[in-house]
């Protein structure tokens, strides 16, 4: 469904690719698909940490326009079935590694890997990387020297199934990357209703959300853009 939303938002047909660990989902995916007339989406199965599906070459994973992604948070198992140091895309380098524990980290740099030097993205994350400390302060220093990322949405807690814990939009972007760039941040995280025992973000937020990113506009308490220096 993000996928679907996602090409959706998109003023020309896009190729879509997609990776699900579980088999079931990955058939619900694909029907899914098909129900909403992209029958040509191309949608794997498999872990895309340990066995990425969509591959340039032996030692490089496909490069992409866009990629949007909501990974399973802090998930302690993501080194499973390979060896991250010995990785065959070189994706998470050698010397400082994700924890062993965390994969949040990985999913992260996996994506930063898979974006055309044009590239763009978005990963809702848990909140935690943002300042967490250890070898993910050092990764996270490193993409933010390189200029990487956009801007940071911070989110309402208890919005996901599954967990109760808030999280952040991680906007990725390539082409605008350089050195000192300023990152711009929207706390999002006291616009929602409750809905059940869960949070929800109405259309009016989702509204101010993408108004306010969109055009960068600063509102107090709520938008800013943070210098590089500050950061």
């Amino acid at each position: 469904s993000l996928l679907l939303k996602a090409a959706s938002c998109s003023p020309i047909a896009l190729a879509i690719y997609g990776q699900e660990m579980d088999i079931t989902t990955r058939g619900l995916a694909v029907m899914n698909m098909i129900l909403h007339g992209q029958a040509t989406a191309e949608i794997e199965q498999g872990d895309v940490l340990a066995e990425p599906q969509f591959t340039d070459s032996p030692d490089s994973v496909k490069k992409h326009d866009y990629v949007v992604a909501n990974p399973p948070f802090s998930t302690k198992t993501w080194a499973t079935g390979f060896n991250p140091k010995e990785d065959p895309f070189g994706r998470f380098g050698k010397e400082i590694l994700p924890p062993e524990k965390n994969g949040d980290f990985a999913f992260l740099l996996h994506i930063l890997a898979s974006l055309k030097p044009e590239g763009s993205g978005s990963v809702i994350l848990p909140l935690g990387v943002l300042f967490r400390g250890g070898t993910e302060a050092k990764i996270r220093e490193k993409i933010l020297r390189q200029g990487m990322i956009k801007g940071i949405i911070g989110l309402p807690a208890n919005l996901f199934y599954g967990t109760g814990i808030p999280a952040a939009i991680i906007v990725l972007d390539k082409s605008g990357a350089c050195n000192q760039r300023p990152v711009f941040f929207v706390d999002a995280s006291k616009g929602f209703t409750k809905d059940g025992n869960k949070n929800r973000l109405r259309e009016r937020d989702v509204h101010k959300i993408s108004d306010v990113f969109e055009s960068a506009m600063e509102v107090k308490g709520y938008s800013r853009s943070v210098p590089f220096e500050e950061i």
